[in-house]
């Protein structure tokens, strides 16, 4: 007969041989510093052999309790499994606290940098450390004025001054390139009080500066290089792909998981070599903005990940290389369709390209970027991750194969013939990045969070931005906090939104009004 009593016995008696186990297993698999592990997943998993029950935080109690049903048949029980407390489960005092700093070390090793840090808030939040970390109030930044709207956050959160050194400009594709190290080095000259430089490689359309040279001409001037590489973590897997930031020498990098890897949405990591940067403020500033539950679903696919591409990753990526020069291929054979390819190259601000990202102009087919973007979704169930007012772009990653590659071709294919003998739409129309320029007259700290005022948009020029109106994508501010606003400005803005262009960080996302600097 069971009791009580050697019910609970024999349950004491599996948990220490469970306890046991694990113990085993993790003195081979959480904290080995080894390539082939993942601290952090093989952590997870040793949790749930233990058969531990936490007392805590997720309530769902890593997937043992109910879940939402909607969610469970969306995203499987093992999304719920996978989502343990790091603290409280993953982690124990008696490791020292070291899955996830080992699973860090593991890829810092993996790109070649001192120290790497996980993000789950996304390249956004690595972008605010980043700048908080290398500017203190009222120090002076010299940043490349073509940078996503999180720098011009960090901006606000930091309470640096910029000093915006210009991109290259392409007249004949209308995009801003990467910065020329000569530029950088004029404005540093004219700027010695700077203390850090920040610049924006690669694009969106795939085009990276000579960023080597930058981070000569930055540390000529003993100030640290930050570089936003978002777009291009995948650099330091494949020698097929331009070089990686770190290669080149930059001092702080922030690198997207999820848009050149296979990790999660908001995984980002944030890479540092060298001292310029100092370690403690970094480590402070990050646990400043860090969240105190960090997501270990996401942080476990920044481990996975780096595992899989640090083993795999010539070949997968070299594979989608391949998937985007065949679709290159064929489009270029379509009528009323123009490519950017490596012809673009030729300055120092675009020195490099990558061909995954294919970028497709349509003006010849009469049509804008948003037009075209809209179409091939409405009728061909194609997604691009980027439309302008003249281009869409599409993303090729390791996950794309000939049959993916084929939908996309077919699909380019049926929008030409659609728009075959269409009158080429004129581009001359779009303000030119010089004309869009302005000053900084305001610290954009104080711009943001001082007192402010709404005025109707034809009564905004001549003031000061106290918002950042930001088109998205690609996602550069076209004025930010601080910033003046021309007649230029006010009118391109309201072409932008009568054209449906979607537009983020301003109080009045129709731009019928503007938030302006109180007078």
């Amino acid at each position: 007969m069971t009791t009580a009593k050697s019910f609970s016995a024999r349950v004491d008696q599996q948990r220490r041989k469970n306890i046991k186990k694990a113990q085993a297993e993790a003195e081979a698999g959480p904290a080995r510093a080894e390539p082939d592990a993942t601290p952090i997943g093989d952590a997870i998993q040793a949790f749930h052999r233990r058969g531990d029950i936490a007392f805590g935080i997720p309530a769902h109690r890593s997937g043992t309790g109910r879940m939402p049903p909607l969610a469970a048949r969306w995203m499987g029980s093992e999304a719920f499994r996978a989502d343990v407390t790091m603290n409280k489960g993953v982690d124990n005092r008696h490791q020292s606290w070291q899955v996830e700093p080992t699973a860090m070390q593991l890829f810092a090793q993996a790109v070649g940098a001192d120290e790497t840090l996980f993000s789950a808030n996304g390249s956004t939040e690595n972008v605010h450390v980043a700048m908080m970390a290398a500017v203190r109030p009222g120090e002076t930044l010299v940043m490349a004025r073509n940078g996503h709207k999180s720098a011009f956050s960090a901006l606000v959160l930091s309470g640096a001054m910029p000093v915006y050194v210009e991109p290259d400009y392409d007249e004949r594709w209308q995009i801003a390139h990467g910065v020329d190290p000569d530029r950088l080095e004029r404005v540093l000259q004219e700027h010695p009080e700077a203390v850090a430089a920040m610049v924006f490689t690669p694009t969106y359309y795939g085009i990276s500066a000579d960023v080597r040279r930058l981070a000569e001409v930055a540390h000529g001037h003993d100030i640290p290089l930050i570089t936003d590489d978002a777009w291009g973590l995948d650099y330091s897997f494949c020698s097929r792909l331009p070089p990686s930031a770190l290669e080149c020498g930059a001092d702080l990098c922030i690198g997207s998981v999820h848009k050149s890897l296979n990790g999660l949405q908001q995984t980002s990591v944030l890479s540092k070599q060298g001292n310029r940067i100092d370690s403690t403020r970094l480590s402070l500033v990050f646990e400043l903005e860090q969240s105190t539950s960090a997501s270990t679903l996401l942080l476990s696919s920044i481990d996975a990940a780096r595992r899989e591409f640090q083993e795999n990753g010539e070949r997968l990526l070299g594979d989608a290389i391949d998937v985007a020069l065949r679709i290159r291929s064929a489009i270029a054979q379509l009528p009323g369709l123009d490519l950017i390819g490596d012809e673009i190259l030729g300055s120092a601000g675009a020195f490099a390209f990558d061909p995954t990202h294919v970028t497709i102009d349509v003006v010849g087919l009469g049509l804008t970027g948003f037009q075209a973007a809209d179409w091939l979704r409405e009728h061909r169930g194609i997604h691009v991750e980027l439309s302008d007012h003249r281009r869409v772009m599409a993303l090729i990653t390791y996950a794309d194969t000939d049959a993916t590659a084929q939908r996309l071709i077919d699909a380019m294919a049926a929008l030409a013939e659609e728009h075959a003998g269409a009158k080429p739409r004129p581009v001359d129309d779009v303000p030119s990045w010089s004309q869009l320029r302005t000053e900084t007259v305001v610290l954009p700290r104080d711009a943001f969070l001082g007192a402010t005022e709404i005025l109707p948009w034809r009564q905004a020029a001549g003031r000061v931005s106290a918002e950042m109106i930001c088109p998205y994508p690609p996602g550069i501010p076209v004025v930010a906090p601080g910033e003046l606003l021309t007649d230029t400005i006010v009118d391109y803005l309201q072409c932008q939104a009568a054209q449906g262009v979607m537009v983020e960080g301003a109080a009045d996302e129709s731009l019928a009004e503007f938030r302006v600097v109180a007078s």
